[in-house]
């Protein structure tokens, strides 16, 4: 079977390839997967750089999510069947044809939810709505600002925003995203290039002032926004685009008991009790299932042509996720 794989940190253009390697076969409680979508997300990319903050053992396969058809099932796998399409939860190595795992981190894809759809589940949709929802817990009127609004998670939120009745404040680098993301049903838009994020948003949310908001740039940006928080601000940050330091003025962190903590998506899965996890996946995979959640694809490459895909996905101003299937 094909597998992208790498055997030192490195440029992935530089450092992944394509190899044959052994096919695998099923144990007890394990089933094998034909993958047939996998999403390369800026999370894949920061591994294969040796920038992730959980690293692999070399030589490696990247991918932290996909999908796909149960090719086979080992002894005492019981609620599976060869056929079922399946989401990888928790997986690593994802970009290659058959991946095995523990029966208990495949989710079965309802009918309704296309391929492309449940090969994003995890990282942008799932983490955008346990951000909003279970973590900030955003109620209807309420404002959200966002950062990197542009992008694949970002496109997502504005999705929630309009299923769960909250507001959002969209911050972009680049003026031709304002009127697509206002199409998209952002209630404000921010361009960095030619506007003032804290005047703009003192003039949005008035005298309430921002008391939410999700980073994914970090540097300058990220800064700007914890500027902007109102007294009681919760700020997440997730993402470090900009690979910048973000200097925090500690002071208004005092005065305005504001706070500023990371969010991680795995750290969430590993305390979150399994209660929790299938409630939120399974209302997750029921908005997706209604077309309530798409998250958008801007193209698809076979995983043989990995090294274009990747060069793909790390262009600015896309409008959609980049994935491999086969």
């Amino acid at each position: 079977m094909q597998s992208v794989r790498f055997y030192e940190f490195g440029n992935p253009v530089e450092v992944l390839r394509v190899e044959d390697v052994p096919q695998l076969e099923p144990g007890a409680n394990q089933v094998l997967v034909r993958l047939r979508a996998r999403s390369i997300n800026p999370s894949d990319l920061a591994t294969v750089r040796g920038l992730y903050g959980s690293l692999p053992k070399l030589p490696a396969t990247p991918g932290l999510e996909g999908m796909g058809e149960v090719a086979a099932v080992g002894d005492g796998v019981k609620h599976l069947r060869p056929g079922q399409r399946v989401i990888l939860l928790g997986v690593k190595g994802a970009w290659q044809e058959y991946i095995l795992a523990a029966s208990a981190q495949l989710i079965p894809v309802p009918d309704a939810v296309s391929d492309q759809t449940a090969a994003q589940f995890v990282v942008n949709p799932l983490t955008a709505w346990i951000m909003t929802i279970e973590e900030l817990a955003l109620k209807p009127g309420e404002w959200l600002l966002q950062t990197a609004a542009g992008s694949t998670l970002g496109r997502v939120v504005l999705q929630i925003a309009r299923l769960r009745g909250f507001k959002t404040i969209n911050v972009v680098r680049r003026r031709e995203q304002v009127e697509e993301l206002k199409a998209l049903g952002a209630d404000e838009v921010i361009c960095t290039a030619d506007e003032n994020l804290n005047e703009r948003v003192k003039a949005i949310t008035g005298k309430a002032g921002l008391t939410k908001a999700i980073d994914a740039v970090g540097g300058k940006t990220g800064a700007a926004v914890f500027q902007a928080l109102g007294r009681g601000g919760v700020m997440l940050v997730y993402g470090v685009l900009s690979m910048e330091p973000m200097l925090i003025d500690s002071g208004r962190m005092i005065f305005t008991t504001s706070t500023i903590r990371g969010f991680w998506l795995s750290q969430w899965l590993g305390v979150a009790p399994p209660e929790r996890q299938q409630a939120v996946t399974g209302e997750m995979l029921r908005s997706m299932a209604a077309n309530e959640i798409v998250p958008p694809v801007e193209a698809e490459y076979r995983l043989a042509d990995v090294l274009a895909a990747v060069e793909h996905a790390e262009r600015s101003g896309r409008s959609g996720k980049v994935l491999l299937v086969d």
